[in-house]
């Protein structure tokens, strides 16, 4: 991937994090006519723990930055259903859209747009915030077996995913991260995940996500809790234990030594944060986090990443601005968008996480198999 040149040697705005949502807020600057500086600290392609599913909410938010089409060429097969078991029950229903498609495609393609468009990318690159004004921030910018540079931006979006940190001195966590630790691997094979079919395994232990991906392996990301009242150890050979336990009751294949030996973990996943400091705003999961169920995940953090670029954008384009007005209208901005979408998640991971609860929550499922119809086709449902 090349990087793209730039006019400005520093971009007065900056995006930190090429995933998803970062590369979307940066896309979405760079239409409004914005010079705009994108960094990660990773090299491209990578993959990432991730469900690997775009909804057909996601793809309306792709269609804003006019990447849907770039991004739906790459799945081979749309996703028609979702299907979840807890122990020997099982609900199924029906998807209205949506793609899997694998992070190490996704995030390489979006970022090349980027580029094409104009956006300054930065990859191999670190950076880290410094101070936060209202109408200034300073990051450290460190690339491969570079010196580090200390540039000011007017604007600066964090979009760094669960691994975004160093900035609680001004964005402290409202809810301190607890909860279940992510887990994911991408499988070279696994002959009972059926194609356009995103299958979710439960228990009260957490649950594994699985999906058959573009090139034809299988995303497993899974959110694992630790046994409640338990004191021993809780690694990496505890956590395959619990995912091995919850696919050995549906019939999947279990993972193999090796398997344990490559799965990726992230920190706790349950978490919020103050989202606007100054000049300071965060978007996608390095904001918040709830336990996606079909899809929705990328949704979030495209759609976070949207607003936070056009939050930024409108406060430019006012004469005489505000001290703190573009905090504020962030935190307005995005405690809307976040109740009206994560609710039913939120709901759900809470029952799973109750055995009492989640042994009466399939059976009264199956019972009103209109409930599930319901929320799949609300968590789909297109905002704009």
């Amino acid at each position: 991937m090349m990087e793209a040149s730039s006019s400005r040697p520093f971009p007065k705005l900056l995006v930190i994090g090429a995933g998803p949502a970062g590369t979307s807020a940066a896309i979405r600057l760079r239409d409004r006519g914005h010079d705009v500086l994108l960094v990660d600290r990773a090299n491209f392609p990578r993959d990432k723990i991730c469900g690997c599913c775009l909804n057909l909410a996601a793809i309306a938010s792709l269609m804003r930055i006019r990447c849907d089409k770039i991004i739906t060429e790459l799945a081979t097969a749309p996703l028609n259903r979702w299907e979840m078991r807890l122990g020997e029950q099982r609900i199924a229903a029906s998807l209205p859209g949506g793609v899997a498609v694998s992070r190490r495609a996704m995030d390489s393609t979006l970022a090349n747009e980027a580029v094409h468009r104009g956006v300054t990318l930065r990859l191999n690159c670190e950076a880290r915030v410094m101070t936060v004004a209202a109408d200034r921030v300073t990051v450290s910018l460190r690339s491969d077996k570079q010196a580090a540079e200390l540039c000011e931006f007017d604007a600066v979006i964090l979009a760094s995913g669960l691994s975004g940190g160093g900035v609680s001195q001004w964005l402290p966590f409202t809810q301190f991260p607890a909860g279940p630790l992510g887990v994911g691997i991408v499988l070279d094979s696994m002959d009972q995940v059926v194609s356009q079919t995103i299958h979710m395994i439960c228990g009260t232990t957490g649950y594994v996500g699985l999906v058959r991906l573009e090139d034809g392996r299988v995303d497993l990301a899974a959110a694992i809790r630790r046994p409640s009242k338990s004191e021993s150890p809780f690694g990496r050979i505890e956590i395959a234990a619990s995912i091995n336990a919850l696919l050995r009751t549906s019939g999947m294949q279990e993972l193999t030594t090796q398997n344990i030996a490559d799965l990726k973990m992230t920190p706790p996943l349950t978490r919020s944060r103050k989202v606007g400091f100054g000049a300071l705003l965060v978007a996608g999961d390095a904001a918040g986090y709830v336990e996606p169920f079909t899809g929705e995940g990328m949704a979030w953090a495209i759609e976070s990443g949207i607003e936070a670029a056009d939050c930024i954008s409108q406060y430019f384009s006012v004469p005489t601005r505000m001290p703190r007005a573009l905090a504020e209208q962030w935190e307005r901005v995005y405690a809307k968008m976040s109740r009206k979408r994560q609710w039913i998640c939120r709901f759900v991971s809470l029952a799973l996480g109750s055995e009492r609860v989640a042994g009466y929550l399939i059976p009264v499922m199956n019972l009103a198999p209109w409930v599930v119809k319901l929320a799949v086709r609300r968590l789909n449902r297109i905002s704009r």
